[in-house]
């Protein structure tokens, strides 16, 4: 009666901690518009170009580090080993947080100039100091998970990223009151990361005062404290890396664009807000993979099930299954928001700059979802070797191809550099799980019957594309625009969904896989 009773609060407790990432997550894509309306494209460039720095720190504190350090606790039984896990967890993050605040905080100017902008010193010395917080905010995080109490996490999360978007858009709000420099806006709003982090943090210390989180090792074993910083930096660092993954291109992209676009030939304010401009892409592409993702995350803790009790049979095909509704409804998402982007575009930043960069940018929303499947799939077989490998090759080719892309094509290359990053680590990804089980291949059929919906939904919403230019939609203003892209969606999603239902896309129990999937086959099969 216990066991059921902490089952029931472990089960509980994780569906809170999900619900809670999914309204962070579109939290954390839903804030940009309105701050860059408020701050227009210049403003935004500004906040992007430092934006990368602190997701990266977030995600330490946030998924990475803290998923690390759960691991560990749970697989100590005794509260001396958990202790002594936690104090020198404790100790190595906050080592290598100094050294990280150090580089950014003395680094400023250098990392700044290397950006192509020199006045963004400033606001990088701001946003440094959220490393101080990483070691605190990752022990408790991580700790509660450990102990499966997951709400002191998904309420502090919710804190942290709650007052942040409320500093950033009142930095928005007051640049436009006051006529602010864009550099004096961008250093306020970074600040909100250092706000939201402190709201986090508090949230934990106030559930904390029940537990003794941070224990100081009476003493500390040297070979068992340097085994334990090693496996630290390369399983958790690994972690961090695959977490990160997104915000690592966006750091690329921080040194490379700006720069690259004047060399290819704009002044220096155009090519701010030319960038500002591409950075457009970020809060659609993020909600579009909230959506895409979000379809499929219930897959993990049954392929895991399956593959650790070895049932193969039932794993592949769980596999397969996985493969297809990921495929079938990343693929859908991509084409849809390329196709809508300009209405889009309009009613949400008020104009259709970067179309062309927009458009081939949503496409990306595939190749980052279906990666993020096939790290899915891997993580239930705890395979980390193939999934860094092709990470680490998506990254390399991302990093020599946006300089070059940039001067020759500005950012439309940009866009299809980043394209090109993700293409080569997806592809690395699936030619290492067909090596591992070669069973696991779409069918012909599969491929053919998706092409098909997608050429008609595709099809469909070019000729609502063309009807629209007609009729002149680009007179219209920006509520008419956000009418536009919701009917489009709307059209192109019932196009889509009802090819997938004539043509047996799916299985039923496929089917049964999808929200919502259950009254499809009530009602259709």
């Amino acid at each position: 009666m216990e066991d059921k009773k902490i089952e029931t609060s472990m089960m509980r407790g994780s569906v809170v901690l999900v619900i809670t990432s999914f309204i962070v997550k579109i939290l954390s894509a839903v804030y940009r518009v309105p701050f860059q309306n408020l701050v227009g494209d210049e403003g935004f460039y500004v906040y992007q170009q430092i934006y990368p720095i602190y997701g990266i720190a977030m995600t330490l504190a946030l998924s990475g580090l803290p998923v690390y350090l759960s691991k560990l606790i749970a697989s100590k039984e005794s509260r001396e080993e958990q202790e002594k896990v936690v104090s020198y967890f404790f100790i190595v993050v906050s080592a290598l947080s100094l050294v990280a605040f150090v580089i950014l905080y003395l680094g400023a100017g250098l990392i700044s100039k290397s950006m192509g902008d020199a006045s963004l010193a400033p606001l990088i010395k701001v946003v440094s100091f959220i490393f101080l917080l990483v070691p605190f905010l990752s022990t408790y995080r991580g700790f509660y998970q450990g102990q499966m109490e997951m709400k002191p996490t998904a309420i502090s999360q919710l804190a942290e990223q709650g007052s942040r978007v409320i500093v950033i858009l009142a930095a928005g709000y007051l640049f436009m009151v006051n006529e602010w420099s864009v550099y004096k806006m961008g250093a306020l709003a970074t600040s909100g990361a250092l706000v939201g982090g402190a709201c986090g943090l508090l949230v934990l210390f106030i559930y904390g005062r029940k537990h003794r989180v941070f224990v100081w090792p009476k003493k500390i074993d040297k070979p068992r404290f340097l085994f334990f910083a090693k496996r630290l930096i390369i399983e958790g660092g690994t972690l961090c890396f695959f977490s990160a993954y997104l915000v690592v291109f966006q750091l690329v992209d921080s040194f490379t664009i700006k720069q690259y676009l004047v060399f290819g030939g704009l002044d220096e304010t155009s090519a701010k807000i030319a960038k500002g401009v591409f950075d457009r892409g970020q809060p659609i592409v993020q909600l579009g993979l909230v959506i895409a993702v979000s379809m499929t995350a219930t897959f993990l803790p049954t392929l895991t099930r399956f593959f650790v009790t070895k049932q193969k049979e039932k794993y592949q095909q769980t596999v397969l299954s996985y493969l297809k509704v990921s495929t079938a409804i990343a693929s859908a998402a991509a084409v849809g928001l390329a196709l809508i982007l300009p209405y889009m575009n309009v009613a949400l930043f008020s104009d259709n700059s970067g179309e062309i960069t927009l458009s081939l940018f949503m496409l990306s929303v595939f190749f980052v979802s279906m990666i993020q499947s096939y790290q899915t799939i891997y993580q239930s077989q705890s395979l980390v070797k193939y999934q860094f490998v092709a990470a680490l090759m998506g990254l390399f080719v991302k990093i020599i191809f946006t300089p070059l892309m940039t001067y020759y094509f500005k950012t439309e290359g940009a866009s299809l550099s980043t394209l090109f990053g993700l293409i080569i680590c997806l592809l690395v990804m699936h030619q290492y799980l067909i090596k591992r089980e070669n069973k696991i291949k779409l069918p012909k059929g599969f491929v053919v019957k998706l092409s098909l919906n997608l050429a008609a939904m595709g099809g469909i919403l070019v000729m609502y594309r063309v009807v629209l230019e007609e009729i002149g939609w680009s007179d219209f203003g920006r509520g008419a625009s956000l009418m536009i892209a919701l009917l489009g969606v709307l059209i192109g999603f019932s196009i889509y969904l009802m090819g997938m239902i004539q043509s047996k896309l799916f299985t039923k129990t496929e089917w049964k896989m999808i929200p919502f999937g259950s009254k499809i086959i009530k009602y259709f099969y």
